[in-house]
C-alpha cells in the first residue's frame, strides 16, 4: 500500500500534518489477513432531520462490506429515542449518558462498540456503497491508527455563489487544499471518519469541552482527539482516503453569510481551546500552512475570475479574508476571555476603566504652570495629564504624567518634560539659531505664576522668546486655499468648529460647507447666521448620503489650489492652515495631514481610543513614498529615510486621518476623489491611493485640529466596528484592482494578520491592562468583514452603470 504526501489543510476537515510522518512501505508488514469487524456510530438529536437520519442508517446498511454493528446515539431527546427504535429494531439504539452535545454522544456511542474499527457518520450524510470498503483495509498496517473519507456537499438548493471551496470545512465538508490522494494528515474530518478502538479505548475518546451542541456551530473535537492520538502513539498515523465518500447534506441556513460568520467565529474559539490543551505548535502548525498557501492562492484564483468575466470571483476572494479574520477574532476573543479569568477561583470583578485625564498645552517659551487634579467629571479627581508641549509654536511631544493627589507642581512638570524631550528641544532651538541650553531648571519653573496660569517669557519662561522663531513663515506667495467641512447639522460643535476655521492666521482661503442632509433646517441656519459677516464662508448642498459623496462635492466646488478637508467636530488650532500648506515642500508632494489631538479625555472610552491609537501620529514630521518613508528634521530641510516596516506601504492609517489632511486640488481630481462604494475608509483609500500612484505625502504634525472623543462605550464600539470594515475594504479594493498591490498584499497577508492579531505589535502596544477585548474583537471583525461590504458595494455600482 503506497501513501502519498498530501497538502496542507485545516479545521474541523483531514489536514495535512505540519510535520509529515514516513511514507508508508508497500513492504510494510501488516497485520493478520483477517476481516476487521466494524461498528457504525450516528448521533442525532432532533426529529427535524428525520428523513436525513433514515437516509443515513439506509445507507449504512446498504454498504458492500457490511458493518457488524450500527449504534445509533439519541442525545437527550426521548421522543426520538422512541421513534427510532421503533424504526429500526434490529439496531442498537441508546440514549447519550453524558452532558449535551456530539462529543458526549460519540463517546456513548464508542461504549457500546464491539466492532475493533469504529466508524462514525453524521446524522445528516449519506455514505456511498464502497464506504467501508474503502477504509478497511487500510488498518491492515498496525500503524493505522484512524482513517478519513472525503464529504461531497450535497446542497438542499443551489451552491452559493460566493462561498469558496477553501472554506467548504464551515458546512462540514472537504475543501479545496487537502489531499487528492491516499495522505497522511493531522486530523480526520468529523462526518466521516474511523478510529482503532483499541486507541479510543486508551485516549478516553471525545473531549466534551468541544464540538457541537444543538444547533450551535463549534467543532474541532476531531481535531483535538487525532492530535491526542498522535501523541501517545508517535508512530502511528492517521489517514486520508479520498475515495471513502460521503454526500453531507448542506440545508439553507448554513448558506448565509450570517452562518459563515458564527461558523468562522466559533471555529476560531474552538481552536483557542485545542491549543490550550494541546498546546499551540500541535494545535495550529497545519492551520499557519493552510493561511500562508491555500488561502492566498485561493485569492488570487477569485481574482483571476473576476478579470475573467466572473464578478462572484471577487465575492469568493472576499469571502477568503473575511473567513480568515473572523477566524481569528474568534480566536483572540476566546484567549483573551481566558486571560481575563482567575485560575482556580471566581472571575475579578470587572475594573471600572481607566482614571480621567487633564488635558493641556504648554508653550515652553512662555512659562510652565501647576498642573491641578481637580475639577474632573463629575466632581472626580484627574489621575493624570496628557500635556502638548510646544516651544515656538511647534510642537515638540506629548507627555503623559501621573498626577498625585494635589497635583503637579510647576517644577515636577518641568522635570518630566525635561526627561522625555530635551533632545527635541534642543534640536529645536539649533535651528532656530538659539544656543542649546538647559531650559527646564527647578529655578526658572520655580518662577512661574499661580495654579492654571502661566507667565511671559522674561518672568519665568524656560526658553529665550524670540518673535522671530515663534512661528514658521508661511509660504510666499500664499496659494489660495479651499477648506472642505461636510456635515449632516447633527453635531452639537458644528458652530464651534466654523468659528475655529473663521481665526485661522492663513490669509487666502474660502470655507465650503457641504450640507449632507439638507432636509435638517440647522445647517443652512447655522452657515447663514455667519456668512452674512465673513464672505469667506459659503453652503452647498449633497444630497447622497455618505462622507464619500459629501467630500466629492466640496472638491467639484472647490476654488482653491489646495483643498483642505476638516470634520465638522473639530476645533482647529489658529495655525492648522498654515502648516498645512507648509508641508507642500515640493511639487511630488500632493498631499498633507495633520495631527488630530484629544480635547478631552474624561471618559473610559476617550482613552481608551487613545489607547488604541487615536488619531494623531506623533510630533515628527513624516514623508511618505511609494517605495520609503523617511523623517524629516530642521522644519524638513534634511530627511533621514527609515527602514519599511514589513507591510508598508499597506498601512494607510500611519499616513493620518480624514478629519485633517489637504491635497493639491488637481491631483487630487485626477486620482478619482473619494470612492463612494466606500461608507467608512475613504479617507485612508484616498490617502493610500495618492502613495501608489507615485506621489508623495508628508505628515505636518504642526497642523493641530482637536476632536472630541465619543464619551460612550456604546459608540466607541460602533466606531471600532466601522474602522475595520473601512481597513478590510480598502485592502479588498487593492486586491481586486490594483495587479501590483494584489502581489506584494497576498505575500504579505500571514504578516498582516499577526500585525493585527498580536499583542506587542506597533498597532496594539499602547493598549494597557484593562483595555476590552470586545473592541479588538469588534475591531477584527468588521475588518473581516470589509470584504464583504466592499463586494457588495461594488456589485451594486455594477448594476447601477449597466
Amino acid at each position: 500500500m503506497t501513501i502519498h504526501a498530501g497538502s496542507a489543510a485545516t479545521s474541523n476537515a483531514s489536514s495535512s500534518t505540519s510535520e509529515l510522518v514516513s511514507v508508508l512501505d508497500p513492504e510494510a508488514p501488516a497485520g493478520p489477513e483477517v476481516a476487521l469487524t466494524v461498528t457504525v456510530v450516528i448521533c442525532v438529536y432532533t426529529e427535524r432531520r428525520w428523513p436525513q437520519i433514515v437516509r443515513a442508517v439506509r445507507s449504512v446498511l446498504a454498504q458492500d462490506v457490511p458493518a457488524a454493528q450500527v449504534v445509533v446515539v439519541v442525545d437527550h431527546n426521548p421522543a426520538l429515542l422512541e421513534r427510532v427504535r421503533a424504526t429500526f429494531p434490529e439496531l442498537t439504539i441508546v440514549p447519550s449518558t453524558g452532558p449535551r452535545g456530539l462529543s458526549a454522544a460519540r463517546n456513548t456511542g464508542l461504549a457500546q462498540a464491539s466492532g475493533e474499527i469504529v466508524a462514525f457518520l453524521d446524522d445528516d450524510a449519506e455514505a456511498e456503497p464502497d464506504w467501508l470498503a474503502r477504509l478497511l483495509p487500510h488498518y491492515r498496517d498496525e500503524r493505522v491508527l484512524a482513517v478519513g473519507g472525503h464529504a461531497v456537499p450535497a446542497w438542499e438548493e443551489t451552491r452559493p455563489r460566493w462561498l469558496p471551496a477553501e472554506f467548504d470545512w464551515v458546512v462540514g465538508c472537504s475543501f479545496t487544499g487537502q489531499p487528492t490522494e491516499v495522505a497522511p494528515v493531522r486530523n480526520v474530518i468529523g462526518c466521516n471518519m474511523s478510529f482503532r478502538r483499541s486507541v479510543l479505548d486508551r485516549t478516553a475518546g471525545f473531549d466534551p469541552a468541544l464540538g457541537r451542541v444543538g444547533r450551535t456551530p463549534v467543532g474541532c473535537e476531531e481535531t483535538e482527539l487525532c492530535i491526542r492520538i498522535r501523541q501517545l502513539e508517535p508512530d502511528g498515523v492517521v489517514l486520508y482516503e479520498p475515495a471513502a465518500r460521503v454526500r453531507h447534506r448542506v440545508t439553507v441556513d448554513r448558506t448565509t453569510w450570517r452562518y459563515f460568520r458564527q461558523r468562522c467565529f466559533s471555529e476560531g474559539r474552538s481552536k483557542a481551546v485545542v491549543a490550550r490543551l494541546v498546546g499551540s505548535d500541535a494545535g495550529l502548525a497545519t492551520e499557519r500552512t493552510y493561511t500562508r498557501r491555500t488561502l492566498p492562492a485561493g485569492v488570487r484564483r477569485g481574482l483571476r475570475q473576476v478579470r475573467g468575466g466572473d464578478r462572484a470571483g471577487l465575492l469568493r476572494s472576499g469571502a477568503i479574508v473575511a473567513g480568515l479574520l473572523v477566524t481569528a477574532a474568534g480566536y483572540v476573543s476566546a484567549q483573551a476571555l481566558r486571560a481575563s479569568q482567575a485560575v482556580g477561583g471566581p472571575a475579578p470583578r470587572r475594573p471600572a476603566g481607566p482614571v480621567p485625564v487633564r488635558v493641556l498645552t504648554v508653550e515652553l517659551a512662555e512659562g510652565l504652570p501647576d498642573v491641578p487634579d481637580t475639577g474632573g467629571p463629575d466632581g472626580s479627581r484627574y489621575g493624570g495629564a496628557q500635556v502638548l508641549v510646544r516651544l515656538h509654536g511647534q510642537p515638540l511631544g506629548l507627555v503623559d504624567v501621573a498626577l498625585p493627589a494635589g497635583g503637579l507642581t510647576a517644577p515636577a512638570l518641568g522635570a518630566a518634560i525635561r526627561a522625555r524631550l530635551c533632545a527635541g528641544i534642543d534640536e529645536h532651538l539649533r535651528h532656530d539659531g538659539l544656543p542649546p541650553l538647559d531650559p527646564l531648571d527647578s529655578a526658572a519653573a520655580e518662577k512661574t505664576g499661580p495654579t492654571g496660569a502661566t507667565t511671559s517669557a522674561g518672568e519665568g519662561g524656560v526658553v529665550g522668546a524670540d518673535a522671530s522663531c515663534r512661528l514658521q513663515p508661511a509660504v510666499q506667495p500664499a496659494p489660495f486655499v479651499s477648506v472642505v467641512v461636510p456635515t449632516c447639522g447633527r453635531t452639537p460643535r458644528f458652530a464651534a468648529t466654523l468659528d475655529s476655521l473663521a481665526a485661522l492666521d492663513y490669509p487666502r482661503y474660502e470655507i465650503v460647507v457641504v450640507d449632507n442632509a439638507p432636509q435638517v433646517a440647522d445647517t443652512a441656519r447655522i452657515v447663514a447666521e455667519r456668512a452674512t459677516g465673513d464672505p469667506r464662508l459659503r453652503r452647498t448642498s449633497e444630497p447622497r448620503p455618505g462622507v464619500a459623496h459629501a467630500r466629492n462635492r466640496g472638491l467639484a466646488e472647490a476654488r482653491g489650489e489646495i483643498v483642505a478637508f476638516a470634520d465638522d467636530d473639530v476645533i482647529v488650532d489658529r495655525g492648522w492652515l498654515r502648516n498645512l500648506v507648509n508641508g507642500f515642500t515640493d511639487d511630488d508632494v500632493a498631499g498633507v495631514t495633520g495631527q488630530v489631538l484629544a480635547r478631552e479625555l474624561d471618559t473610559p472610552s476617550q482613552i481608551w481610543l487613545e489607547q488604541y491609537g487615536g488619531y494623531g501620529k506623533g510630533c515628527q514630521r513624516r514623508r511618505f513614498e511609494r517605495a520609503r518613508f523617511a523623517t524629516l528634521y530642521e522644519g524638513g530641510a534634511r530627511r533621514v529615510d527609515l527602514p519599511a516596516p514589513t507591510l508598508y506601504p499597506y498601512l494607510p492609517g500611519s499616513y493620518g486621518s480624514g478629519a485633517n489632511m489637504a491635497f493639491r486640488t488637481d491631483a487630487l481630481r485626477q486620482l478619482g476623489g473619494f470612492d463612494p462604494r466606500l461608507r467608512s475608509g475613504e479617507d485612508i483609500d484616498v490617502l493610500l491611493r495618492t502613495v501608489l500612484a507615485g506621489h508623495a505625502l508628508t505628515y505636518e504634525p504642526g497642523a493641530i485640529v482637536w476632536h472630541t472623543h465619543r464619551r460612550e462605550l456604546r459608540a466607541l464600539r460602533r466606531t471600532m466596528y466601522r474602522y475595520g470594515v473601512g481597513l478590510g475594504a480598502v485592502l479588498t479594493k487593492c486586491l481586486a484592482t490594483d495587479p501590483t498591490a494584489r502581489r506584494e498584499l497576498l505575500g504579505r497577508l500571514p504578516r498582516g494578520v499577526a500585525y493585527a492579531l498580536r499583542s506587542g505589535s506597533e498597532k496594539n502596544g499602547r493598549k494597557q491592562e484593562g483595555y476590552p477585548a470586545s473592541l479588538t474583537a469588534l475591531e477584527l471583525c468588521g475588518l473581516a468583514l470589509g470584504p464583504a461590504y466592499y463586494a457588495a458595494a461594488a456589485a451594486r455600482s455594477g448594476r447601477s452603470r449597466t
